[in-house]
C-alpha cells in the first residue's frame, strides 16, 4: 500500500470523553467522521461533522462505513477493568475484529488503537489500582516492551486489540499505532480524585486533555508501520517509561499531576 497524506479521519466511540477531545481538537487539516452508538454525539459537533450511528458488535452494521476513509481512531469500548467478560467480549473482541476487518476491505492505510495502561498494571498482583510506587524504586520503570500484565478482562482485551494490530499490519500493510492511555477526564482535573483509593494512580498516570489531543496527532502523523507507545502526561510520580514513546512517536506531554494538586492546596 502506498503511502498518502492522511486527510479523511474516522473516530469511533465519538461521543465519549476523548472522541469528544478529539474532535475538539484536532486540526483543521483531519476531516472527521464521527462514529457513535448509544451515547449521542454534542450537537455543535454534531453540526460541524458527519456523524454516523453504528454498533461495531455487528458486522452488517459495520460494512460500508470506512468507505473513503485514511485512518480510523478506534476509542469505541468497554472501556473500565471492572466490566463483565459478557460487555467485553462484544464490545472489545468482536467489535475490533470487525473494526479491523472493515478498515481492510476499506482501504484504510492506518489504524490508531485505543490501549491502556491496564495491559501492564498487574505486576503486584493487587486491584487495578494499586501499582505502588515502590515498584518503579525497586524495579524501575516499566517499558513498552516489557511483559504483558493485564489487570482485567479489560486489559486482557486491548492487548488482543495490540495483537490484531501486528497481525494487520503484517498481513494486509495497515500502519497501526496503539496508544496505551492513562486516565483522562472531562474536567480535565485529576483532583477529582483527591483522597480517595486512586489518587495515587491517578497521580501517575493522569493524561490531560491538551497531552492526549497531541498524542494522537503524534499518532496520525508518525511513519511507522507498528507502534506502541504511553499516552501519560509528563507527571512526576508516573510508572511508565515515556522516553521510547517521545524517542519513536514525537510525543512530549507538556502536563504533569503535580501540577494540580499544588494549585487545589494553595
Amino acid at each position: 500500500m502506498k503511502d498518502k497524506p492522511i486527510i479523511q479521519v474516522g473516530i469511533t466511540g465519538a461521543a465519549g470523553h476523548i472522541g469528544t477531545t478529539l474532535a475538539e481538537g484536532l486540526p483543521d487539516r483531519y476531516i472527521l467522521t464521527l462514529f457513535y452508538h448509544r451515547q449521542k454525539v454534542k450537537p455543535d459537533l454534531a453540526r460541524n461533522f458527519k456523524t454516523v450511528k453504528v454498533d461495531f458488535s455487528k458486522a452488517e452494521e459495520v460494512r460500508g462505513k470506512f468507505e473513503g476513509l485514511d485512518a480510523v481512531i478506534h476509542l469505541a469500548a468497554a472501556s473500565a477493568p471492572e466490566d463483565t467478560w459478557e460487555s467485553v467480549l462484544n464490545n472489545n473482541i468482536i467489535a475490533t475484529y470487525n473494526v479491523f476487518e472493515e478498515a481492510r476491505r476499506a482501504g484504510v492505510s492506518k489504524i490508531i488503537f485505543a490501549s491502556t495502561n491496564h495491559v501492564q498494571h498487574d505486576f503486584i498482583g493487587k486491584t487495578p489500582y494499586t501499582l505502588e510506587p515502590f515498584y518503579v524504586r525497586t524495579m524501575g520503570y516499566i517499558k513498552v516492551d516489557d511483559p504483558p500484565a493485564p489487570d482485567s478482562f479489560y486489559g486482557i482485551s486491548k492487548l488482543f486489540g495490540e495483537n490484531m494490530g501486528w497481525y494487520y499490519s503484517r498481513r494486509f500493510d495497515i500502519k497501526f499505532v496503539s496508544l496505551r492511555i492513562g486516565s483522562t477526564f472531562p474536567e480535565d482535573d485529576p483532583t477529582i480524585w483527591k483522597g480517595t483509593e486512586r489518587e495515587n494512580h491517578v497521580r501517575a498516570i493522569f493524561l490531560s486533555n491538551r497531552d492526549c489531543v497531541q498524542a494522537f496527532v503524534k499518532a496520525l502523523e508518525v511513519n511507522a508501520e507498528y507502534l506502541l507507545a504511553y499516552a501519560i502526561s509528563n507527571n512526576d510520580r508516573r510508572y511508565f517509561d515515556l522516553s521510547e514513546t517521545r524517542e519513536k512517536l514525537g510525543f512530549n506531554p507538556q502536563d504533569n499531576a503535580e501540577t494540580y494538586f499544588l494549585k487545589a492546596a494553595k
